[in-house]
């Protein structure tokens, strides 16, 4: 299965840079990034960047979830 680079943009300015950068199987699917006690979640919107010479999707923060219990 591919995989494809991904640029978390916009959220918490807590989350480290080399936390922004991820692997992904779907362009499709949000990504749920944990941060303190939470999911930082993060869409594709279509946009791709470089990082480092290579194309990367581009995903948006939407919103904070809690960790349920």
């Amino acid at each position: 299965m591919a995989t494809f680079k991904a640029l978390l943009v916009g959220g918490p300015a807590a989350i480290r840079d080399e936390d922004r950068v991820q692997r992904t199987h779907s362009l499709t699917e949000a990504i749920k990034h944990h941060h303190y006690g939470g999911y930082e979640h993060f869409r594709h919107a279509g946009d791709f960047t470089s990082v480092d010479g290579e194309e990367t999707a581009v995903f948006e923060w939407t919103a904070r979830t809690a960790i349920a219990e």
